[in-house]
Parts: structure tokens; C-alpha cells; sequence
């Protein structure tokens, strides 16, 4: 699925329009356009959304409520982006799925945000959404990493750490914006603490749980894209 910051703001202003969150309206476009939103910007309109959403819940409710519930849990508590500090000239690509070959070949299953200076725990990295801490401590190829399931079910992963913010306990409640930690360079060793195998960055993972599987990557690339664009970063 290829967006961009145009279409997303497009569905922000829809959003006003007709009430229909971001990922209420992804679930119905996606299906629409066969999973290419870009090039039908005209014809995503109040209209098309409404007549869809009611076809798709009369006819294909079982399906159509599996994909706006997982529409809903990527998009829909997005509020910060995840850098508090230096964000401005943070730099990030559309690296998901790269290959990566710590601990055998594999996709990277995230986007990694690279500060302006190779500086550990200074960038300060805090909640894109309110939620609950569900993971938190060592990873072998995470390091330091802390896990955040948000309000309609997303979670959201941040890795690399060099230090957190506070002990945070499993099922306390944070807030979007809150200070998780700090941007480090941990991970990639079995011993915890294992550092400087790589630059400092923050690797940010997003995951949705379907029928089919407990943990389902999502692309991050583009809702950063979006939150940046928000924020005007």
C-alpha cells in the first residue's frame, strides 16, 4: 500500500468533513481501490466513503469489521511523533523489509530513525499514542526496548534504548507524549547491556494482531510521514 503526505492530508480534512477517522476511511478506500489509494484522490470523497462503508457493512460485515478494526489500531491513537528533541533533522527511510542478517536472515520489520549527531541518551523518545505497557527490558536484537498496546489494540515498539525514562512496570498507563527514554545503540548480544554494534537510533516497530497471526508488521514509514507532517517537523 503506497500513500503519501498529500493523500493523508487529504483524509485529515475528510476526516472534519464527515467524521470518519483516518483509519475508518483506509479500510474502506483500500478494498475500493484494490490497495492503491494513490492516483484516485478525486474520487476519495465524502460521497464514495459513504456509499462504500454502507455496502461493505451490509454485505461483507464479518471481513469488513476484521479490517477497520486493524485500520483503526494502526491509525487511529496516532498523536506524537516519537522524537522529542532533534526531531526537525531526524532522518528516516522506507527501509521495512530490508534485509537484515543478526541472528539469521530476516525483514526488518520497522523504521529506524537516525538522529543528527551519534549521541546516546540524549534524544529524548516518548508514546506516539496513550496506552499500556505490555513489554519492557532486554531484547537480544532489541536491547533496551519498551512495548506500548494503544487503545484500539496496536503495538507500538520502541527499541535500542539507552536508558528509560523511570521503572516502568508491565500494565501501567502512559500518556501520548510522555518520555519512554532515550535514543541509544543497545541490542544485537545476549548479555544485557551489549552496546555500540551500530549508530544510535531509535528502531520503531508497529504490530497488529489478526485471526491469523499474533504479531502482524506494519510499515511504519508512512505514519511517520504523517505525524511529521502534522507536527510540522
Amino acid at each position: 500500500m503506497e500513500l503519501s503526505v498529500n493523500l493523508l492530508r487529504q483524509m485529515e480534512e475528510l476526516k472534519k468533513e464527515t467524521g470518519y477517522s483516518i483509519g475508518e476511511q483506509i479500510a474502506v478506500f483500500l478494498p475500493v481501490f484494490r490497495f492503491q489509494m494513490s492516483g484516485h484522490e478525486e474520487e476519495m470523497n465524502a460521497q464514495t466513503l459513504e456509499m462504500w462503508d454502507l455496502f461493505y457493512t451490509k454485505r461483507k460485515k464479518e471481513t469488513f469489521s476484521h479490517l477497520k478494526q486493524s485500520c483503526r489500531a494502526i491509525w487511529d491513537d496516532l498523536k506524537c511523533f516519537p522524537v522529542q528533541n532533534g526531531e526537525k533533522k531526524m532522518i528516516f527511510e522506507n527501509s521495512w523489509m530490508f534485509a537484515r542478517t543478526y541472528g539469521g536472515e530476516r525483514g526488518h520489520e520497522g523504521t529506524d530513525l537516525i538522529p543528527p549527531e551519534n549521541v546516546r541518551d540524549y534524544y529524548r523518545v516518548v508514546s506516539m499514542t496513550d496506552g499500556v505497557v505490555e513489554k519492557i527490558g532486554w531484547l537480544e536484537k532489541g536491547g533496551w526496548r519498551i512495548g506500548i498496546r494503544s487503545e484500539h489494540g496496536g503495538y507500538f515498539y520502541y527499541a535500542h534504548l539507552s536508558s528509560y525514562a523511570k521503572e516502568f512496570a508491565v500494565g501501567e498507563k502512559v500518556k501520548a507524549g510522555d518520555l519512554l527514554g532515550y535514543m541509544g545503540d543497545t541490542g544485537y548480544g545476549a548479555e544485557e547491556n551489549t552496546m555500540g554494534k551500530f549508530d544510535v537510533h531509535l528502531h520503531l516497530g508497529i504490530y497488529i494482531q489478526t485471526e491469523r497471526m499474533e504479531e502482524l508488521s506494519v510499515n511504519p514509514y508512512w505514519i511517520l510521514r504523517f505525524l511529521a507532517d502534522r507536527n510540522e517537523i
